[in-house]
């Protein structure tokens, strides 16, 4: 069975398309800035596969090597000049003027920077200005050439200086909600136990619920029937009253129209009994003068002295319940969902 991460990061639009452009524009010599939000789901499986596709659209051309931004000398240019410079290349530099180490490295043909993609991860807002600032310099010294290339990964929060010689991707922007209900109906129907109409509920619930949180939301349906029975316990984050909210928000959806198929096939099927009532007026002034004109609580109230079938009118009680509950934004339970499904 395919793990959840992979499904969301080799398959769902937004995310591939996200790591897609990341990989092409290092590929093509630019460095580049990933920008990632403390929610962003399965990050070491994301790096895992981010270093799959670097590793597959460089051919072998370049290696990647990773770091972590916190293990490594604050000053980028010292670092880089320490460690992917040969004792007698460093022998070589002269530290005369602005910018010397980063001159050198970004003239130098004969150094081990040019042959990889340098990987700074996990770096702070502080750290990830610092080595953008030294990036975009390097490049600008290289004057078009291809050497060394940098994937710096930081927050989301971390902001642009309006220098372009490297290339910013925010992996918010590329997530949209349609992202995440897609990712949600694919796991669903992958993980979930029931009917389509079930595990459509339970996709949709879930949206509405954890939102962008994705990884959350791949727990809660993979819990299936007991995040239905009781998802605050799933979700200690949100209040009572919000999941009420997306509980209401989800059974109007996808149970009201099932409501309305119902009762139009029960108005077909004894058209002419409600016919003979007619015009029935009703306990709070309304006239029924016409069979399609009579909503679930008043066909029951209708054809309450009337001979149906016992199946026939228990269903019209169980669908005028229901609809009577979410028309004043009550919740169906879990039982009364599955009822009606059925």
């Amino acid at each position: 069975m395919i793990e959840t991460s992979e499904i969301w990061w080799r398959q769902i639009t937004g995310a591939r398309k996200f790591l897609d452009k990341v990989a092409n524009a290092l590929a093509s010599g630019k460095s580049s800035v990933i920008c990632l939000s403390k929610e962003t789901p399965w990050l070491e499986d994301m790096r895992e596969i981010l270093h799959e596709f670097l590793n597959k659209n460089f051919g072998g051309i370049k290696a990647v090597h990773e770091v972590n931004a916190a293990d490594i000398s604050p000053e980028p240019a010292t670092f880089v000049f320490e460690n992917f410079c040969s004792d007698d290349i460093k022998s070589e530099f002269i530290p005369f003027g602005q910018n010397a180490h980063v001159k050198f490295l970004a003239e130098r043909d004969d150094i081990t920077l040019n042959d990889i993609c340098l990987w700074i991860r996990d770096a702070s807002t502080t750290q990830a200005q610092i080595w953008f600032n030294f990036i975009a310099d390097y490049h600008k010294f290289l004057r078009g050439r291809s050497k060394g290339i940098f994937l710096l990964e930081t927050d989301d929060d971390f902001a642009s200086t309006g220098r372009t010689d490297v290339e910013i991707f925010y992996c918010a922007d590329e997530i949209s909600d349609y992202d995440c209900y897609a990712f949600n109906i694919f796991i669903a129907a992958e993980f979930g136990k029931g009917d389509k109409f079930l595990k459509r509920y339970l996709a949709e619930l879930v949206s509405n619920t954890t939102g962008l949180d994705v990884e959350k939301g791949a727990e809660c349906i993979k819990c299936g029937a007991d995040f239905l029975k009781n998802p605050q316990k799933f979700l200690e984050n949100k209040s009572r009253e919000e999941i009420d909210r997306a509980i209401w928000t989800t059974q109007l959806k996808l149970i009201f129209p099932l409501l309305e198929i119902f009762r139009r096939d029960f108005v077909k099927k004894y058209q002419p009994l409600i016919e003979k009532l007619l015009p029935f007026e009703m306990n709070s002034g309304k006239n029924i003068l016409n069979p399609d004109e009579a909503e679930l609580g008043d066909l029951y109230s209708m054809l309450g002295g009337q001979n149906l079938p016992q199946n026939d009118w228990e269903n019209l009680k169980i669908y005028r319940d229901a609809r009577n509950k979410l028309a004043h934004l009550s919740t169906l339970t879990p039982e009364e969902v599955q009822t009606i499904f059925k």
